[in-house]
């Protein structure tokens, strides 16, 4: 499992030799060939373009990575602030002075809907979009904690560190959160299938409370593959306390039926 150490580095934004921080790229080697793109950067992209591709981070992704950090902090300090109400009314308007100077950008800029080819400067993008975006692993993501995902072996390893901002229980991290890493690393494990797949089921088995503040580790791999369903097994530990197991079930897409989709909706 990581030491923990990777995690830090990955909160600081620090790029490892083997990718950009959130994301190690462990296992794979130049004839590793996956059928899909994905999120973690990891598929026929990456085997077609070079892993740099797949993985390099940009100046402006690092700059929205600070960013990032900085309303990251502001957050938590707001979660559990004693400043007075004229104070909070300062910062409330200091918010938002800032944030009329921040210039709008699409969402979906640099994709294009319905190009599903893995082998298109498309998937590079997304790929990136997904990285940085992440409600978990999203560098960018102000409300990602972030998470620490490793391919290792054959498994993924992962470490994350859950902070006031998603407590359920006084001092425990809302089972909700739980179950949502869940379905990030059991999404990653589901790569090793050569697929990719959309979450038709996930199951959790809460063993005991999840604390806050201290780092979690996460381990999750692939089961079997049964015609389009993929099955993958994950564990969460605090320290050496069993915290959460759980089960997922992913069913590998048809593209040509989402692309049929897509097609159908009507234009803005």
């Amino acid at each position: 499992m990581p030491d923990g150490s990777a995690g830090a580095e990955g909160a600081a934004g620090t790029a490892g030799a083997n990718g950009p921080d959130g994301v190690t790229k462990s296992s794979f080697d130049d004839g590793d060939v996956f059928g899909d793109g994905n999120v973690f950067g990891v598929g026929s992209s990456a085997h077609a373009f070079g892993p740099e591709a797949m993985h390099e981070v940009t100046p402006e992704e690092w700059a929205a990575r600070r960013t990032a950090d900085a309303v990251r902090r502001l957050i938590l300090r707001l979660s559990a602030t004693s400043a007075s109400i004229d104070e909070l009314d300062a910062i409330a308007s200091a918010v938002d002075a800032v944030t009329a100077t921040v210039t709008e950008g699409s969402l979906d800029d640099g994709i294009v809907a319905g190009d599903f080819s893995v082998i298109s400067a498309t998937a590079i993008r997304q790929s990136h979009r997904l990285r940085e975006r992440s409600p978990f692993i999203g560098m960018a993501n102000p409300v990602s904690p972030p998470m620490h995902v490793v391919f290792a072996g054959d498994a993924i390893e992962a470490t994350a560190t859950l902070g006031s901002l998603y407590e359920g229980p006084p001092g425990c991290v809302h089972g909700g959160f739980v179950a949502a890493l869940f379905d990030e690393v059991l999404g990653a494990a589901q790569v090793y299938s050569g697929r990719a797949g959309m979450t038709g089921r996930l199951t959790v088995h809460y063993r005991s409370p999840t604390p806050l503040n201290e780092q979690l580790r996460l381990a999750a791999r692939l089961v079997k593959v049964e015609g389009r369903k993929i099955f993958c097994t994950a564990t969460l530990h605090a320290g050496e306390r069993l915290c959460a197991e759980a089960e997922g079930l992913f069913v590998t897409i048809d593209l040509e039926r989402v692309r049929a989709m897509l097609d159908a909706q009507p234009e803005n």
